[in-house]
């Protein structure tokens, strides 16, 4: 007889205790299982009541090492932190421990001082007495020092030195000393020029005024009364007087053009009018050496953005230099032309005798000259060419010379064209 068959024979009072001892073996086995837990977690609970100092303990301990190990990690990524600033900063820094090792240097440090600098030896690359025995002192728990330090390069750059001891939050030295270094190059540099340029312009003032003051005496003394030789030494006066001030007017002007250097010229300027305007201006004095102007102007010139003021006085201090220097019955070019990069170029072009290379590079430093008796002889200040590179300065422009020796000089310089024609 099959299962099934067998089933269906049972009565179904017989069916129904069977579920239920069933249930209730299910029943037994979970109650079983909770119990278990039950005597488990008391057993535990227990154990714990009966070492309560101890688990306490260990509670702690486990809550200190942890909040030391965030502190840890905050601290050293902190430093982390720091030592990246430092070695982002601008400026040199080296950190100095005791015995004179360097124990820190930034990227700026070791551009000036050298490469792979940590755990070197301080004097290996710091030689100047005076930083060494600076750096010393604060070692040692002496004072700071940052007067009259001064370190310089191979490569001529110029730093002033500043050393400071490093101290604990406490306020107690730890024998070591940070060195600071702050490059004063570029205001040595210009310190050097202010004091040549007082030089020159003093000397340049004192020779024509030397010469006045003497003929005065002359006049006073062995030439009183003698009127051709009065008549010869006014005249020669009279130049003077005229060249100093012409002199003081160029300083005057560059002075101008200096304080207005920050300032962004807005101006429209129609740069064709403006060469023909100085050309017919400039055409009677240049045939005095039967020097003539040719203008070379496209039609379709678009206005440049400029000082219309200035440019003038560029375009006349590289005419009149032109009409100077150009050799007897040569043509000068002036014009200007369109580039494809939307700027005008404007230039003007001798057939004089051209500048020798060594010279080029130094023609608009104030003062400069080539030949210094011809260029005094022609009423020159020696301040033209720095003039019109202060003006070309402002308009975002530099003056390029082209010459080849015998054969003439190009000048020539860049201006934004505008989109406005009228």
């Amino acid at each position: 007889m099959s299962i099934k068959n067998y089933l269906n024979t049972l009565d179904d009072r017989l069916l129904t205790g069977l579920i239920w001892i069933g249930l209730i073996i299910l029943w037994s086995f979970e109650t079983i299982t909770t119990f278990a837990l039950l005597l488990i977690g008391s057993c535990v609970t227990f154990f714990i009541f009966q070492h309560q100092s101890q688990t306490r303990k260990l509670v702690m301990r486990y809550r200190k090492r942890k909040s030391r190990s965030k502190k840890s990690r905050i601290k050293k990524g902190a430093m982390k932190l720091r030592a990246k600033a430092l070695n982002n900063i601008p400026t040199p820094i080296l950190i100095i421990s005791d015995g004179l090792t360097i124990s820190f240097a930034n990227q700026a440090a070791e551009e000036i001082v050298g490469q792979d600098l940590s755990g070197k030896d301080l004097f290996l690359y710091v030689r100047q007495p005076a930083i060494v025995t600076a750096v010393t002192e604060a070692v040692t728990d002496k004072v700071a020092s940052d007067n009259n330090l001064r370190f310089t390069t191979a490569d001529d750059r110029s730093f002033d030195v500043s050393v400071q001891p490093i101290s604990k939050q406490s306020g107690v030295r730890n024998g070591r000393a940070i060195v600071f270094f702050y490059e004063v190059t570029r205001l040595l540099k210009t310190e050097r020029m202010r004091v040549d340029f007082v030089a020159n312009a003093s000397h340049e003032l004192r020779t024509p005024l030397s010469s006045i003051l003497g003929f005065i005496e002359t006049l006073q003394g062995p030439a009183k009364g003698d009127s051709a030789a009065a008549e010869r030494f006014l005249g020669i006066m009279q130049k003077e007087s005229e060249r100093m001030a012409r002199l003081i007017e160029d300083l005057l002007s560059l002075s101008r053009i200096e304080m207005e250097r920050h300032t962004t010229p807005t101006e429209a300027v129609n740069i064709a009018t403006l060469i023909k305007n100085i050309v017919h201006s400039i055409t009677p004095k240049a045939a005095e050496r039967q020097i003539t102007f040719k203008i070379n102007c496209a039609e379709d010139l678009p206005f440049v953005m400029a000082d219309s003021d200035q440019i003038l006085q560029v375009l006349i201090n590289l005419a009149s230099n032109a009409a100077k220097y150009a050799n007897e019955n040569s043509v000068v070019h002036i014009g200007a032309a369109h580039r494809k990069n939307k700027s005008v170029t404007i230039y003007v072009k001798d057939e004089g005798p051209g500048i020798e290379p060594e010279h080029l590079v130094r023609l608009t430093e104030r003062f400069y000259r080539v030949d210094t008796a011809r260029s005094r002889q022609m009423g020159g200040t020696g301040l033209g060419l720095a003039i019109v590179k202060h003006i070309l300065l402002r308009h975002s422009s530099r003056l390029e010379i082209m010459s080849e020796f015998g054969k003439g000089t190009t000048f020539s310089f860049d201006l934004d064209a505008t989109k406005t024609s009228d």
